[in-house]
C-alpha cells in the first residue's frame, strides 16, 4: 500500500466533525439521526471512494464482523420484539459502516491522525457541556446526585476517556512533541475527574493502569544512557507516587468508593446479567435468542453489559465463535509482532491496547455500537500499517 499520499485537510476535518458529532454533538443536540442515518453513511460513501481499487484486499477482520452482522438476520425467524430487533440491528449496522470508514479511509491515505483527533476532542467537549449543565463541581468525588443525571450513559463518559488516552498515547509515540506530552501528562487526570464524576470503576481503573503502563512499559528508550534511565526512573516513580497517594485521598469517602463497598456486601446487578447470559445461551446454544432478545429474559430488562456473554446469549455458539476470531486475531498478531521486536514502543501499544479491549468488554457490549468498533478496528488498520504481520506457524 502507498503510505506517502497526502491527506485532504478539508475532508480530515470532516472526519473529526463526524466523530465529535457522533460521540458528543449528536447526543447534546438531539440530532443522532442525522449522523447515524447522514453524516456516517457520506463518510462512508467517500472512504469507498478511496478504497474502491484495492475493495477486496486486506478485510479479514471487516469481514468477520460483517458475518456476526448478517448472523443477526436469523433474529427474524423467532424474536419476542420487533422493534427492539430493529434497534439493536440498526446499531450494529452503523458498526459496521463506521469500521469501514476506518478501512477506507486509512489503507492508501493517511488520514490516521484526523480519527484519534476526533476521539481527543470529543471528550473534551463532552466534559465542557458537563460543566455547562453543572454536572462537575469542585466536590466532583463525593457530590451525592444521581449518576442518571448526565446526557449520555454515565459510563460512557468513561469509555470515551480510554479510547482518548490511547490516542493521545499514539500521536505522542508517532510525534514525540512537547505539547502532546504535556496533553499526555494532564488530559488523564481530566479522565480521572470524569471517571469519579460518574463513578464508573472500570473506567477509573482502566485509566490509571493504562497510563502506569504506558510510562513503566510502553513509552520505553533502549538507546539513552543508563544515568539518564535511572534519572527518568526516579521521575517517573515520584510523579506516579505522588499521583497514587492523591488518588487514594480522593478515593477515601468518594461516591465511587461506596459503589464498591455496596457491590462487595451484595450481588451486583452486572453479575446477575452476567449469570442470566450463560443461562440463556445453555438453553439456546446453537442460534441464541435474536439480536437485541436477552432483556426479554432478564429480570432487569437490560442488555448483559459483557460482550462475550451478550454474544452468546443472543447470537449462540456460531456469534461468540466469530467475536472472539474477531477480538483474538489482532491481538494475537499484536503479541507475535512484541515478541520479535519488544523494544519497540508502537508494538508494546499495541499489544496493550488489545489486551485492555478484550479485558474492557466485560464491561460493556462494544461490537454493537459505532463509537467502539470505529476505534477498535483504527488500532486493527493502524497495526497492519505499521507493522508487517506473521503468519501463524503451521
Amino acid at each position: 500500500m502507498n503510505k506517502n499520499n497526502n491527506p485532504s485537510v478539508l475532508l480530515g476535518s470532516f472526519i473529526v466533525f463526524v466523530i465529535i458529532s457522533l460521540n458528543a454533538l449528536g447526543p447534546y443536540l438531539k440530532l443522532q439521526q442525522i449522523v447515524t442515518l447522514g453524516l456516517l453513511p457520506l463518510l462512508a460513501c467517500i472512504a469507498f471512494l478511496y478504497d474502491s481499487k484495492t475493495f477486496h484486499i486486506d478485510k479479514r477482520e471487516f469481514l468477520i464482523f460483517l458475518l456476526i452482522f448478517l448472523l443477526s438476520f436469523t433474529t427474524i425467524f423467532y424474536y419476542k420484539g420487533y422493534e427492539e430487533f430493529l434497534t439493536a440491528l440498526s446499531s450494529i449496522f452503523g458498526a459496521v459502516i463506521a469500521t469501514y470508514i476506518v478501512i477506507g479511509l486509512t489503507k492508501t491515505t493517511n488520514y490516521v491522525y484526523y480519527f484519534h483527533i476526533g476521539y481527543i476532542l470529543s471528550i473534551i467537549i463532552l466534559f465542557l457541556i458537563m460543566i455547562k449543565e453543572g454536572n462537575i463541581t469542585a466536590n466532583f468525588a463525593s457530590a451525592i446526585d444521581y449518576r442518571d443525571r448526565f446526557m449520555l450513559n454515565a459510563n460512557a463518559y468513561s469509555y470515551y476517556c480510554v479510547f482518548a488516552n490511547f490516542s493521545l498515547m499514539y500521536l505522542y509515540l508517532k510525534l514525540r512533541n512537547k505539547v502532546l506530552l504535556i496533553l499526555l501528562i494532564l488530559l488523564p487526570l481530566l479522565f480521572l475527574v470524569i471517571a469519579f464524576t460518574t463513578q464508573s470503576r472500570a473506567g477509573l481503573l482502566l485509566i490509571i493502569l493504562i497510563n502506569a503502563v504506558f510510562w513503566l512499559f510502553v513509552n520505553r528508550n533502549a538507546n539513552i544512557s543508563k544515568l539518564k534511565k535511572l534519572i527518568r526512573g526516579i521521575v517517573i516513580a515520584v510523579a506516579l507516587l505522588f499521583t497514587s497517594l492523591q488518588l487514594v485521598k480522593i478515593y477515601q469517602g468518594s461516591r465511587i468508593q461506596n459503589r464498591v463497598v455496596q457491590t462487595s456486601n451484595a450481588k451486583d446487578s452486572r453479575e446477575i446479567l452476567f449469570k442470566e447470559g450463560l443461562e440463556t445461551f445453555t438453553n439456546n446454544p446453537i442460534f441464541g435468542v435474536g439480536l437485541g432478545q436477552f432483556p426479554f429474559y432478564s429480570k432487569y430488562h437490560l442488555f448483559t453489559h459483557n460482550s462475550y456473554t451478550e454474544i452468546l446469549a443472543e447470537q449462540g455458539i456460531l456469534g461468540a465463535v466469530l467475536l472472539f476470531s474477531l477480538f483474538l486475531i489482532p491481538t494475537y498478531h499484536s503479541y507475535i509482532n512484541f515478541k520479535r521486536d519488544p523494544k519497540n514502543p508502537i508494538y508494546r501499544f499495541y499489544l496493550l491496547f488489545f489486551i485492555v479491549f478484550i479485558l474492557y468488554n466485560n464491561a460493556y457490549v462494544f461490537y454493537k455500537f459505532p463509537f467502539s468498533m470505529m476505534y477498535f478496528f483504527l488500532i486493527i488498520c493502524l497495526q497492519k500499517r505499521d507493522t508487517t504481520l506473521v503468519e501463524s506457524p503451521k
